[in-house]
């Protein structure tokens, strides 16, 4: 990754994680006025930054302007973001990992996305799933943060280089925690976008390999309230999870299928209640070309 594209990826997950409801926005927003959503007050971030130098100076407007947009991010600057806003170590780790170029993490956004491609994201002829394990979290916002995909694959061809992944938005990370490095992004249907996965080693036909994903979400406005996983395959083993933030709790969640990925149509429901960690889940034994997950109501 070039030296300017690392920057623009590092600056915008910054961005993301200072925009989108949570801790770090709340540290800025004590010295905000009100600030709609989709927008950060650069005047109280710098506050924030003058604050953990401990001098009381305030940060120019426009010096945090410029590390928020992608205009310029040293990476002493970087570490003061780490240490005013408290990053966890996971997020601090993964914007170290861009600022060096890591091939294991991008950020996709329509600045950083190329330009539209549609291209069919069809794996089904060329591996098949033997488990997967989804983990779908939502913010205070009642919109999807987080997700995690846990995937056991068996190649079914010689040469296996990749596997596509698809999202319903371009304004997310994507990290490839194990089993290779992230890949080409296109969109893959009318609603949907993907991300190929580049596996470690090309895989021969009857071999495996396990993948781990992980993805945060910033979405600039509400999705529909569900969350759907399609098989265009089988499994013998689907376990899918969704877990609810305790400022935004469902007032109805069902257990659902659909009838295709775009435009579709619920086609079976079954009501299921939150259990003691405010999350709801379901393993399905077998899943054969089909949409399965969960949708939800919130309450007014």
């Amino acid at each position: 990754m070039a030296g300017d594209d690392r920057v623009r990826q590092t600056c915008a997950y910054l961005r993301m994680l200072l925009l989108r409801p949570g801790e770090y926005r709340a540290a800025w927003e004590r010295f905000s006025e009100a600030t709609p959503p989709e927008e950060i007050d650069y005047r109280a971030v710098g506050h924030v930054l003058a604050q953990a130098n401990g001098d009381g100076a305030v940060v120019p407007e426009a010096a945090a302007r410029r590390a928020l947009e992608g205009d310029a991010l040293e990476p002493e600057t970087l570490a003061s973001f780490v240490s005013a806003f408290r990053l966890r170590p996971r997020h601090a780790e993964r914007l170290g990992g861009l600022m060096r170029g890591s091939p294991a993490v991008r950020v996709i956004n329509g600045d950083l996305r190329p330009p539209d491609r549609l291209r069919r994201a069809d794996d089904t002829a060329r591996h098949e799933t033997l488990s997967l394990h989804e983990l779908h979290v939502l913010g205070p916002d009642g919109k999807p943060a987080e997700h995690q995909t846990i995937q056991l694959i068996r190649s079914t061809v010689d040469g296996l280089e990749s596997l596509p992944y698809r999202f319903d938005t371009d304004e997310l990370v994507v990290e490839v925690v194990r089993g290779g490095e992230v890949g080409d992004v296109y969109r893959a249907s009318d609603t949907l976008f993907a991300v190929d996965l580049r596996l470690t080693r090309p895989l021969d036909r009857g071999e495996t390999a396990l993948v781990h994903m992980r993805m945060n979400f910033l979405y600039r406005t509400s999705p529909p309230p569900e969350f759907r996983r399609g098989l265009l395959g089988s499994t013998r083993d689907l376990t899918l999870w969704v877990s609810f933030h305790p400022d935004r709790l469902p007032k109805h969640v069902w257990q659902a299928r659909w009838d295709a990925l775009d435009h579709a149509q619920i086609v079976e429901r079954e009501a299921v209640e939150l259990d003691n960690e405010r999350s709801v889940h379901s393993r399905f034994d077998v899943v054969e070309r089909a949409v399965v997950g969960f949708y939800w109501e919130f309450g007014s």
